[in-house]
């Protein structure tokens, strides 16, 4: 009778500790489903801003030419920032300049412009002057 308390005792061991390993492998892989789904985002998002840059300049040099600029308001790293800015028939506005170690903060929407000037596209009441 005592062994088979024991071996009860040892099933109830194995069997508990089996439960724990399942559950700690259904556990790695959610987070690395989880993991994995963001990083195929991140990989499309690439793929829109890729798309939308192809054929200019900015795909190969990390920064957006714009095709024409108005209205002077300062300067960043010895280069003139303009209010507004015109790419790909798209009006857009000064928003915030942002060194190239955290580009990665810069929206698909945005345009990064040389040294590190980030215009967002124009806000609704915000009209550009005509030469623009």
């Amino acid at each position: 009778m005592i062994k088979t308390c024991r071996i009860g005792v040892f099933q109830v061991d194995a069997l508990l500790l089996e439960l724990v390993l399942w559950g700690g492998l259904l556990f790695f892989f959610w987070a690395l489903k989880d993991g994995l789904g963001r990083v195929e985002s991140d990989i499309e998002s690439l793929k829109r801003r890729g798309k939308r840059q192809k054929g200019h300049l900015a795909l190969r040099s990390g920064f957006d030419h714009p095709e024409s600029v108005t209205e002077r308001i300062g300067s960043y790293k010895g280069a003139a920032i303009y209010r507004f800015a015109k790419f790909d028939g798209r009006c857009y506005e000064f928003d915030r300049a942002c060194p190239e170690e955290y580009r990665a903060t810069v929206r698909d929407d945005e345009l990064y412009v040389e040294p590190g000037l980030v215009y967002a596209p124009l806000r609704p009441g915000a009209l550009p002057s005509p030469a623009a």
